[in-house]
């Protein structure tokens, strides 16, 4: 082991502790309690062990070096070199990588002499269960509250009080008409066909009507008013769930795929239309007439509604509990729809590389897995209803044969008449149909909740690329940027720009080069505000980037993709993207500077020809010369290309070129591209080497570093290019 190499020193008196993280695993790999302790002189291991807490190593702080993280087996290690030697100073499970990525930048920044990073690296649990708390959200899945659910689902029905109140009248009418007739039934039994009163049968006889006439009625008007306030608020809560989407950053989409994003759009909302059109209506209907038909029995005859009543309340708790059962049921059924609603969505878009690779038959199992699966949760669902409910139902019907028992014996003692029978017995019928319907509304209620959790919890994802409160406005930019001692990582456990300084001047044309995932595009992804560094900061003259107004400083930033995304529509449409108000004397000048104006006029339909999903129907160097004539028209300060005249051949990228001359003018740039000879006129060249700037000058400047990357980079493209014409020549 590493304590091999140095005996463990206890803390001294003088010294002072610096930072300490926990741990849970020894460096046997056994769960227990462990620390890391750094003071200004030396770094201790302590671990837990069944007769208390051992120092089990230490080393000198200043014979370490190059601290870093490694990846174990469901664990991550805190490795640095000691005279040379890797050794291991602490190991926790992945569920504590952020307290351990955290001990490495502030182990990282005391080796460097520089300040501690303030790291957020705490294990974010709930209060009430110590459940860890999913990575963007505050909402624990074990703790949620149900009714805090509804109430907030039911929030966005405030601005329809005046319907809301017009729907509870029509449900409480509805319920006292549905209440009347089996009392004008007993009327007729004891009144008319036992006293033989024909005067006032046929009168009976068209009540019972009309008071059907008016459930009707009462039932439509209902529907309709519930139909209405059903559509009203899910299209507010679609709405405010797509501007959210629109308000989160790249980050909540880097871990996240396509189909469980749509499925939160369309599936998830289309449950609370369900619940809200049919299920809420039904759920107030129904709980109306379990409480008026008991109420209306025991005002009868208490004596017998006692009896007839007394399984209700077993039935209602065992709802509650069968309830709590199935919501996580259906939990598991929406995650289901979610991950097959990825995988259609992955397939769909990679047919291409399907069908090239033969993967037809691969995809059909995957698919059919993941079909499996939701048919399987879904099985489980419908069962235990098949199952649960005759359960109920036969309970229910134990109250029938008492009434009957005892209420018939009443009957034949004169206690009480056949009338009153037949209505109780009616009324015990119309019981059972709530009963029935609590299937429908438990099954309502579970989706509904489970989808409302699954939005909402979306909502309150918190937005990290927003304005400040203290934000600058910024109509008018000069283009100067300064990256100063910029740290970053997608994951916050890995970083990918490790202290990036660049200082560009206002009309600067920089040249970002570098091998794959050097960081590159990460720096330009700052760059555009789409993350927030994680340490230190981008000042855009002289501001910091994170206090200038969000909308000023994009609506002065383009960008030209390699992969240039075209959105169905007009080929206008999509060069006036960034500016919709322009008229089509400067969209056609746009597209003129992007040398595209030439083969938009040869289509039929010109500048109103529709480019297709993803600009489809265009060849890639179209689409290129589209994008560049969007960024003129856009007008930008600040300019990015990346890749820009990648995938396209000679004529098309001198085409490109030309274009991209008459962009940059006046500009500041930053291009990235993998052709270097691209990039010759650059004013300055910065080479990204493994999260870091290593080489910053001219083309000329870098070519004279003997054993530069740059150089090395050069060598290696003029090695292909002459393989590339070695091979074209023997064709």
């Amino acid at each position: 082991m590493a304590s091999i190499l140095e005996e463990p020193t206890p803390i001294g008196d003088q010294e002072v502790e610096r930072f300490v993280t926990q741990a849970d695993l020894r460096h046997d790999g056994v769960l227990g309690d462990a620390r890391m302790v750094v003071t200004d002189e030396r770094v201790y291991r302590y671990e837990s062990t069944p007769t208390g807490e051992n120092l089990v190593v230490s080393y000198e702080l200043s014979k370490l070096s190059n601290p870093r993280l490694e990846d174990l087996v469901d664990a991550n290690s805190l490795i640095a070199d000691f005279q040379g030697k890797p050794v291991e100073l602490i190991r926790t499970t992945s569920k504590r990588s952020l307290q351990v990525a955290g001990a490495e930048k502030r182990l990282k920044a005391i080796l460097e002499g520089k300040e501690m990073p303030e790291i957020e690296d705490n294990i974010r649990i709930c209060p009430r269960c110590s459940r860890p708390l999913p990575e963007f959200s505050d909402v624990c899945e074990g703790c949620i509250n149900r009714g805090q659910t509804l109430l907030r689902l039911f929030g966005y029905a405030k601005p329809y009080k005046g319907r809301l109140l017009w729907g509870t009248v029509l449900t409480l009418g509805g319920t006292l008409l549905e209440l009347a007739p089996p009392k004008l039934t007993q009327w007729l039994v004891d009144d008319v066909l036992i006293a033989h009163r024909t005067a006032i049968f046929i009168q009976l006889i068209l009540g019972l009507i009309g008071f059907r006439l008016l459930v009707m009625g009462v039932q439509v008007a209902r529907g309709r008013n519930v139909a209405y306030l059903g559509m009203q608020i899910t299209v507010s809560i679609r709405g405010t769930l797509f501007e959210k989407f629109q308000s989160l950053s790249l980050s909540y989409y880097d871990k996240r795929n396509v189909g469980s994003i749509m499925s939160r759009m369309t599936n998830d909302t289309g449950a609370l239309y369900e619940v809200l059109v049919d299920g809420i209506p039904v759920l107030l209907n129904q709980a109306a007439m379990i409480i008026g038909i008991p109420t209306a029995l025991l005002i009868m005859n208490w004596h017998i509604a006692i009896w007839a009543l007394l399984p209700i309340p077993f039935v209602l708790l065992a709802v509650r509990w069968f309830r709590r059962k199935m919501m996580r049921v259906w939990s598991r059924f929406w995650h289901n729809w979610s991950r097959l609603g990825g995988t259609l969505n992955g397939i769909l878009q990679g047919t291409r590389v399907v069908k090239a690779f033969h993967g037809e038959k691969r995809e059909v199992n995957r698919f059919d897995r993941r079909i499996t699966e939701l048919a399987r949760t879904g099985y489980l669902a419908e069962s235990a209803w098949a199952t649960f409910f005759p359960l109920v139902l036969f309970t229910m019907s134990f109250s029938t044969f008492v009434v009957w028992w005892v209420g018939g014996k009443s009957v034949l003692n004169n206690q009480m008449s056949v009338g009153q029978l037949t209505a109780f017995i009616a009324y015990l019928a119309m019981l059972q149909q709530p009963l029935m319907m609590l299937q429908r509304i438990i099954d309502w209620s579970s989706r509904a909740l489970t989808a409302a959790e699954r939005v909402f919890e979306v909502m309150d994802t918190p937005v990290d690329i927003q304005n400040s409160i203290d934000a600058v406005s910024m109509p008018k930019i000069q283009g100067a940027v300064k990256f100063t001692d910029v740290h970053f990582g997608y994951d916050k456990a890995r970083e990918v720009l490790h202290g990036i300084d660049l200082d560009v001047k206002a009309g600067e044309m920089i040249g970002l080069v570098g091998h794959s995932g050097a960081g590159k595009s990460t720096m330009i992804n700052l760059l555009m505000r789409f993350y927030d560094p994680t340490q230190g900061h981008i000042e855009l003259d002289g501001v910091d980037l994170r206090h200038v107004n969000l909308e000023d400083f994009r609506r002065q930033v383009g960008v030209v993709l390699q992969e240039s995304y075209l959105f169905p529509g007009s080929i206008k449409d999509n060069i006036a993207y960034g500016r919709p108000e322009a008229s089509l004397e400067e969209v056609i000048g746009a597209a003129k500077a992007a040398n595209a104006h030439d083969f938009i006029v040869t289509f039929p339909d010109g500048y109103d020809s529709y480019v297709g999903e993803r600009g489809q129907r265009l060849s890639g160097g179209e689409r290129q010369r589209i994008a560049i004539a969007r960024a003129i028209l856009h007008n930008p300060k600040i300019l990015v290309l990346d890749e820009a005249t990648a995938s396209v051949d000679t004529e098309t990228e001198r085409m490109i070129q030309e274009a991209l001359e008459r962009l940059i003018d006046g500009r500041t740039v930053f291009a990235i591209a993998h052709r270097l000879s691209t990039l010759r006129n650059a004013d300055r060249l910065v080479v990204i080497d493994e999260g870091k700037v290593a080489e910053v000058g001219t083309h000329e400047e870098l070519l004279a570093l003997h054993d530069g990357i740059y150089k090395k980079l050069v060598d290696m493209q003029k090695d292909v290019n002459k393989l590339r014409e070695n091979f074209i020549a023997t064709e």
